[in-house]
């Protein structure tokens, strides 16, 4: 981790769970905890993205000409 800034981000869990975490030592908790905790957020930014597109498209019409013959008009331009 060398060059990258970290933070403490502390969660209170039930003293069961953390009993059971210390069993199992040899999983790299904060590795595993970090990679769960991206892949949240990818999906949070991905919903995003996906609402302010729909937003975008919303105002836009559908087009009357069926996609393949577009698709091979813009292929005859190549």
């Amino acid at each position: 981790m060398i060059g990258l800034e970290t933070e403490v981000f502390c969660i209170r869990i039930r003293r069961e769970l953390k009993d059971k975490i210390r069993k199992y030592s040899d999983i790299d908790w904060r590795k595993l905890i970090e990679e769960f905790i991206e892949d949240v957020v990818a999906r949070r930014e991905m919903e995003e993205a996906f609402k302010r597109l729909d937003e975008i498209l919303k105002d836009i019409p559908p087009s009357k000409e069926p996609a393949c013959k577009l698709i091979r008009e813009d292929r005859g331009k190549l």
